[in-house]
C-alpha cells in the first residue's frame, strides 16, 4: 500500500507495510462550486449520511464539542460544494476523510485523551475512525486508502500500545 502524502506529519508500519494518507484540503467553498454540487448530485442526503459520522471525527479529535459542531458544519459545507461526482463509497469515504482530516489539522490544539497523543499518528486515526467514528473495518480502510487486514493490524499494535502506556 501506497499513500499520496503522510498522515499528520507521520506514519506507521507494521512488518514493513507503511500506512500514510494524504490530508490535503480539498477547493474552498465559491458560490458557483455550491451551485455545482447540486447539479453533481451531492444533495442531502449525502449529508444526512456523512454529517454525524464528520460530528463524531470532530469531536472525537477536538474534544470540545462546540467547537466540533462548528467545524462539522464547515467540512459538510465544503464536502458539498467540493465532492467529487463519482458513485465509488470507497472514494467518496476517502474524501470525506481527508476533508475533515484536514480541517481538523487546521483548527489548532486537540483535545485528545493523553495517551492518545503517545500513539503514532496513524495508529491514532485508526482508533479514532474505528472507536470514536464508529466505522466498519472496510470503510476504515476505504477511508485511509489501505486494505482492511492493515487497518486490522494497525488497529491491534495501536491497542497493544496503549495497553502497555
Amino acid at each position: 500500500m501506497d499513500g499520496g502524502g503522510n498522515l499528520r506529519g507521520g506514519e506507521t508500519s507494521f512488518k514493513g507495510v507503511s500506512l500514510s494518507v494524504d490530508t490535503r484540503l480539498p477547493l474552498q467553498i465559491t458560490p458557483a462550486s455550491a451551485v455545482d454540487a447540486g447539479a453533481r448530485g451531492i444533495d442531502v442526503r449525502l449529508m444526512a449520511e456523512v454529517r454525524p459520522a464528520v460530528t463524531r471525527y470532530c469531536r472525537a479529535r477536538l474534544g470540545c464539542a462546540e467547537r466540533a459542531a462548528d467545524l462539522a458544519r464547515a467540512v459538510c459545507r465544503t464536502i458539498t460544494a467540493t465532492a467529487p461526482s463519482t458513485g465509488d463509497e470507497a472514494e467518496l469515504t476517502a474524501f470525506v476523510y481527508r476533508t475533515a482530516a484536514a480541517a481538523v489539522d487546521g483548527a489548532g490544539p486537540t483535545g485528545l485523551p493523553v495517551q492518545l497523543h503517545q500513539l503514532p499518528p496513524a495508529e491514532r486515526e485508526v482508533l479514532v475512525l474505528r472507536v470514536a467514528v464508529g466505522l466498519s473495518l472496510e470503510r476504515t480502510a476505504a477511508a485511509l486508502g489501505a486494505s482492511p487486514e492493515l487497518v486490522r493490524r494497525v488497529q491491534h499494535q495501536a491497542l497493544q500500545h496503549l495497553r502497555s502506556a
